[in-house]
């Protein structure tokens, strides 16, 4: 078992003595409607006196089955999503050839053979199971027959249409953060690990902390962006270019975060990076001087967002 900040994460696989009402579904990027399912689920724990907890995985599915779709949260973000969206238990799995052969009812069975689940929540158009055989009048006929409470939660919508992760990703590759935003309740984020850059924004006066761009993760729009970075508990202003490097004939997409008035060595630290407003496009400069002018607005906006 092991632990982001409060919340546990336990294997699939694994026993577990602890009462929980289980949250299913995808999760993987924790939108408004995975909110509403997920606080049903801490409310159904909350009267039967136990524990939340959400299923999801440890990988990218996207990848297993052959699609070529980033996640819009890592893993290990999720974690933190969830924690602060204060879940009890995290069960995890990884989703791997052997995993997607599950039938519906051996998915199941499982969590009944390793745990005590009292309760069930699901969104109500949820499926599971190989080739998502499985669906909602299935898993209610499974519940009565284990004696566990079901609970059935109808998607949340926007103008009509269902908010769906599918949604969200398309929203961030074209850059409409304010909208994505508003579907995922908190803020679009990344957290990654400070590596060793080219430096080649200290060389213009405005150094920069960078971030390999997780491989299984969403390429968002490229662009500049207004963000907070988490250092040391502090929310600190930053300017943060997600891309390339077309003024340096780099075409590396990567992140580097400009953090406003901070010149301590970050290198070696874990940051999360929250994404607020969306300032420019990626422009390539005739010269670093001008580049430079340029990132210098790019501050003075993140100096005045009240963001």
């Amino acid at each position: 078992m092991s632990r982001w900040k409060g919340i546990k994460t336990i294997e699939y696989s694994q026993k577990n003595e602890q009462d929980i009402v289980l949250a299913l579904g995808f999760f993987d990027c924790l939108h408004i409607g995975h909110i509403k399912l997920i606080n049903e689920c801490k409310l159904m724990a909350f009267k039967k006196s136990c524990k939340s907890a959400v299923f999801t995985f440890q990988n990218s599915p996207f990848e297993v089955l052959g699609k070529d779709c980033g996640q819009i949260l890592t893993f290990e973000e999720r974690l933190y999503k969830l924690d602060s969206l204060q879940v009890d238990f995290c069960v995890k799995t990884q989703f791997d050839k052997a995993f997607s052969q599950l039938t519906p009812i051996e998915f199941l069975n499982n969590f009944i053979k390793y745990m005590s689940i009292k309760g069930i929540v699901v969104g109500n158009d949820y499926t599971f199971g190989k080739c998502g055989a499985g669906n909602v009048e299935l898993l209610k006929k499974w519940c009565e027959d284990n004696s566990i409470e079901l609970s059935i939660v109808d998607f949340a919508t926007d103008n009509g249409e269902k908010i769906a992760s599918s949604k969200i990703r398309e929203l961030l590759s074209n850059g409409d953060l304010e909208k994505a935003n508003e579907y995922l309740v908190q803020p679009y984020f990344i957290i990654g690990e400070v590596i060793h850059g080219c430096q080649r924004g200290r060389s213009i006066g405005f150094a920069t902390a960078n971030l390999c761009y997780p491989s299984d993760k969403l390429k968002i729009k490229s662009g500049v962006y207004y963000t907070r970075v988490l250092i040391d508990g502090v929310w600190l202003k930053a300017v943060t270019n997600v891309g390339e490097h077309p003024t340096f004939n780099d075409d590396n997409f990567n992140i580097e975060s400009h953090v406003l008035y901070y010149e301590n060595d970050l290198y070696g630290k874990k940051i999360i990076i929250k994404f607020l407003e969306r300032i420019r496009d990626i422009t390539k400069f005739s010269s670093k001087e001008e580049l430079s002018r340029q990132i210098a607005k790019d501050v003075e906006f993140a100096l005045n967002s009240k963001l």
